[in-house]
């Protein structure tokens, strides 16, 4: 597939969306890391806003709409194989936002959607590096409004 050896880095977006004091997750229903939870997010689509394609994935895994967004920064992810081959190259656009209102189903690539207090996330399995964003995302919402 195209984010397996890809000729190029493949660029995504991915939200923290906050409702008080709890975070958004949902839970991987594909590899890699299945079963996991993690932030919303996917590739972005070409001809698509960078900022246009974090607030679709997160109404497509999650079916809720986000406001306020806020770019806190890019996030790197290279894994390379057994032989130092670059098997997948994504850069991240992380984003923080506000979820008010709504239900959370789960939707596309998600098994499940939860709202999770930063407690809760020591008691499940997260896809790497998504404690240190969730609790890097906490600063932006002073100025979201939060």
């Amino acid at each position: 597939s195209l984010r397996h050896y890809p000729s190029s880095p493949l660029l995504g977006a991915c939200t923290a969306s906050w409702r008080g004091e709890k975070i958004l997750l949902a839970r991987r229903s594909v590899n890699p890391n299945a079963g996991t939870w993690a932030m919303p997010g996917g590739l972005v689509e070409v001809g698509e806003r960078v900022e246009d394609a974090a607030r679709r994935e997160v109404k497509e895994e999650t079916r809720l709409t986000v406001e306020r967004l806020a770019f806190n920064r890019f996030f790197e992810i290279i894994m390379r194989d057994s032989t130092a081959r670059v098997e997948r190259h994504y850069v991240l656009a992380m984003f923080v936002a506000l979820s008010p209102s709504g239900l959370a189903v789960a939707g596309d690539d998600a098994a499940a959607v939860s709202w999770f207090t930063l407690d809760d996330l020591d008691t499940i399995p997260l896809t790497a590096n998504t404690l240190e964003l969730v609790q890097e995302s906490r600063k932006f919402l002073p100025e979201l409004g939060a």
